[in-house]
């Protein structure tokens, strides 16, 4: 179940085990906060891949990527919200950012609150607490989830710095493999560019064989999947600071427009004309997403 307010929507999800997942590629609009409840998975953020545990918190931006794999012998259960950052943004001042666990780190990089942070901070709690109130019927109920939201941001911002000091250089919170994290900078430092399997390998002093069977370790997606769709996010981007579809398509080194109108398709389930007419009726609406 869920409602909306104008700027949080918080959705609960359960599943039994053994049944079947779709390991959809998000690509948000929003800001995201993920909160595992039940079960085991892994989270592949713009490449790293992060194992999770009942009460990790994943935070997730609108340029990150992301991929969730279920370990489908166990119950499946969390609970995640998608937030307007720009909204949020206006209660910040010089002492406090609100968002600074957001929007101050490297791509896929200190995605990850530990359970054992999430508690010290009840962070669960006020995660709880809002969908709950989303579905209630106060009449008072959009302010309870803002303020209740505003809450957990500064808690996220605590617990995050304290992720920082405890864990700084620990890799043993992502599969991690250097070689590829330079593989993955290079491909985000040139996605103007048709960046080919050859190059890549050329580029790294790797096989093609390695490079593919490493990198789908790693990340969860082929090399492929993962220029693609960073080039999408890029698309989406693009379009949403007003270039035109032509521009984005010719800069993202697309041949002709039929190639990118595809994969932007299959990447987001709309065309790019769909999605900027969504972006004008959402700005004549006054929605920013």
């Amino acid at each position: 179940m869920r409602k909306k307010t104008e700027n949080i929507t918080v959705h609960r999800r359960y599943n039994e085990k053994h049944e079947k997942h779709n390991h959809v590629v998000h690509m948000n609009d929003n800001y995201e906060l993920y909160m595992l409840l039940e079960g085991e998975a892994s989270i592949s953020i713009d490449g790293q891949m992060y194992p999770v545990k009942p009460y990790d918190v994943l935070m997730i931006t609108n340029k990150e990527i992301h991929k969730v794999f279920v370990n489908e012998e166990y119950n499946y259960e969390r609970i995640y919200t998608y937030f307007n950052a720009d909204y949020f943004r206006q209660f910040n001042n010089k002492e406090c950012n609100l968002l600074s666990a957001f929007d101050h780190r490297v791509g896929g990089v200190g995605n990850k609150i530990p359970r054992e942070i999430v508690k010290k901070y009840q962070i669960d709690e006020d995660l709880l607490n809002i969908h709950k109130l989303s579905i209630s019927d106060l009449p008072e109920r959009k302010v309870l989830m803002t303020a209740t939201f505003l809450k957990m941001l500064v808690a996220v911002r605590q617990a995050h710095g304290e992720c920082e000091v405890d864990t700084a250089g620990d890799e043993e919170n992502l599969y991690y493999n250097e070689k590829i994290n330079d593989v993955i900078r290079y491909i985000s430092e040139n996605l103007n560019d048709k960046i080919t399997l050859d190059e890549l390998a050329s580029q790294f002093y790797l096989s093609k064989y390695y490079l593919c069977h490493e990198f789908k370790r790693t990340t969860g997606f082929s090399v492929f999947d993962y220029i693609r769709y960073k080039k999408m996010l890029d698309a989406k981007m693009r379009l949403q600071t007003g270039q035109s579809i032509n521009e984005v398509w010719c800069e993202l080194g697309y041949e002709d427009y039929s190639n990118f109108y595809r994969n932007f398709k299959k990447a987001t389930g709309i065309s790019p004309k769909e999605y900027v007419a969504k972006l004008k009726a959402n700005e004549i609406a006054g929605i920013s997403i």
